[in-house]
């Protein structure tokens, strides 16, 4: 702000009001949504209806940042758009930043214009806050027009603010991570492995005297304790981090093919899709959810055959499907016994991140169902 003002020093006493609240609400905004609340601000002080803030992915394309006034059905068509040509004119501190334009040409309405109003950080362009105001209606002065600058140039600050801290956030739980990695290899991965060393040692010296019974009971404890084994390594490696981005469909092939390796069991994997195209976040989450999905089949359905599907469209749904013959459950048994089953909670959890839907069908021996269904779409660029 203190730059857009050394150039300005006419400006007038309601518009130095309006960024100095609109400072003031970016700076006490809520981590997760640093910009919605200054983006209601800005909508009202200009009688608009609605505002987004859309940056420039790595991609070259614009992902949705916050919005205010949109309905869910605007905000799903605006997730992830091509660069619009135009967008604003490159000027130095020049009313041709801002560009006026029908807000048709973004969403159904007839009746408003766009004002589209460059976001940046130290003179890098992040995106563009579109705020949408009845046609005709903003009379554009230059000092109007230099007070959306720095608006623009506040929004900047705050994103990139937001975006640093995330980046913290995110090498204090990796280091966290790690150490809880490193901890569990030095302590519980180190017994479980002298456990089964012992173990398989007792075995060996009670196969020439020891019953059938207790034979076949020891046996059990040394197949618990090589899959206890088996699942500390996989947390481990999980803990230390995640998998690189390498496309959904590889992905799920990947947990397909260990999933077959280590049950035997007959799965069928029905792709649907041609190279579907996602960021690595949602990527992420749907190879965890197909992967619990898979891990609950090996430990408890007793399974033949095993089905996953992937299917998507031209409008960018996707829909992911595993189901199996096993033995299923009692769904509402399980939903009563709270805090006992913590992979159904993360799946859920996964699927509302990926903006969609995750339903689980099953009924005693009749198998079980799990279908995950959310939308990304992807236009291709002019």
């Amino acid at each position: 702000m203190a730059n857009a003002i050394a150039h300005t020093p006419n400006w007038s006493l309601s518009a130095l009001t309006t960024l100095y609240e609109l400072s003031s609400i970016i700076n006490i905004a809520d981590n997760n949504q640093p910009c919605v609340g200054a983006l209601k601000y800005i909508t009202r002080k200009l009688s608009g209806s609605a505002a987004i803030i859309r940056l420039i992915s790595e991609e070259g394309w614009m992902d949705l940042y916050a919005s205010y006034g949109m309905s869910k059905e605007q905000n799903s068509d605006l997730q992830h758009t091509p660069i619009e040509r135009s967008l604003f004119v490159y000027e130095n501190q020049s009313i041709k930043e801002i560009r006026r334009s029908p807000a048709s040409t973004l969403i159904d309405d007839k009746n408003a214009e766009m004002i589209s109003i460059p976001v940046r950080h130290h003179g890098h362009t992040l995106g563009v806050l579109n705020i949408f105001v009845p046609a005709g209606q903003l009379y554009l002065d230059e000092e109007t027009a230099l007070m959306l600058l720095a608006v623009g140039q506040h929004f900047g600050l705050a994103i990139e603010k937001h975006r640093m801290d995330n980046v913290a956030r995110q090498k204090l739980i990796q280091e966290e991570r790690n150490m809880i990695a490193n901890e569990l290899h030095d302590s519980l991965a180190q017994t479980l492995a002298s456990l089964r060393f012992q173990v398989r040692v007792l075995d060996q010296t009670l196969q020439p005297t020891s019953d059938y019974m207790a034979i076949t009971s020891l046996e059990q404890v040394e197949h618990g304790l090589e899959e206890a084994y088996t699942d500390l390594r996989e947390l481990i490696a999980h803990c230390r981090g995640s998998i690189e981005q390498q496309g959904l469909i590889p992905s799920i092939e990947r947990v397909v093919s260990k999933f077959r390796e280590d049950t035997g069991i007959h799965i069928l994997l029905q792709c649907e899709c041609q190279d579907p195209d996602v960021p690595a976040n949602m990527e992420m989450n749907v190879y965890r959810i197909v992967q619990e999905a898979l891990t609950n089949i090996k430990k408890h359905s007793n399974a033949h055959i095993v089905r996953v599907l992937l299917n998507c469209d031209n409008n960018g749904r996707f829909r992911i499907l595993v189901e199996n013959d096993g033995r299923g459950f009692d769904k509402k048994a399980i939903e009563n016994k709270e805090g006992q089953h913590l992979g159904l909670t993360i799946m859920q959890e996964r699927a509302r991140h990926l903006g969609g839907q995750l339903r689980i069908e099953s009924e005693l021996e009749e198998g079980t169902r799990i279908e995950l269904k959310f939308r990304y779409r992807r236009e291709q660029a002019e």
